[in-house]
């Protein structure tokens, strides 16, 4: 059933092909629309960092958005849980439920900021550390592999269009 002239649904965006990763080679490329092509991208992105997520902790449990907390951690140690909201663009209550799921998995330690009896510091456990290099190092793998099977050329054009791409979603 298609629904049409749904009051308050917003404009309708474009339609956009969910091409498999067979099709996605082996169609003729055409200039693509950009945002939907970056959304179908970063949904793929998603897709791939999930599967690699749910490959290092075998019972499930670990969603996208708790492996996105704990790489911000990894990289950002001794966050705190306002940096953390911010960096998944979330209200606080929602990064601190996720934060005491994830410490209550043995992933993440809560503590006091030494400075600031109001504010928690947040870093990984050596279990957290150990998951959270595991899914980075296979998502670089896969990466790196399928980089190396592009030609020169495509990845040249990648790799030139990562600052306009870095200045793009720091602008989103």
């Amino acid at each position: 059933m298609q629904l049409q002239n749904v009051q308050g649904a917003g404009q309708i965006a474009p339609p956009f092909p969910i091409l498999s990763p067979a099709a996605a080679v082996t169609e003729p490329l055409a200039r693509e629309d950009l945002p939907p092509a970056l959304l179908a991208m970063m949904m793929t992105a998603n897709r791939i960092m999930a599967m690699e997520a749910v490959r290092a902790v075998p019972d499930g449990r670990l969603t996208p958005p708790q492996f996105r907390i704990l790489n911000y951690l990894f990289v950002a140690p001794g966050a705190s849980l306002s940096e953390v909201a911010n960096y998944l663009g979330v209200r606080l209550p929602t990064a601190s439920v996720m934060l005491v799921k994830l410490a209550a998995e043995g992933y993440v330690l809560r503590s006091r900021h030494p400075a600031s009896r109001r504010r928690m510091q947040l870093v990984l456990t050596e279990h957290g550390q150990q998951v959270t290099a595991s899914v980075r190092g296979a998502l670089f793998g896969r990466l790196g592999a399928g980089l190396e099977r592009l030609e020169e050329a495509d990845r040249a054009a990648i790799q030139d269009a990562m600052p306009a791409l870095r200045r793009l979603f720091a602008q989103v």
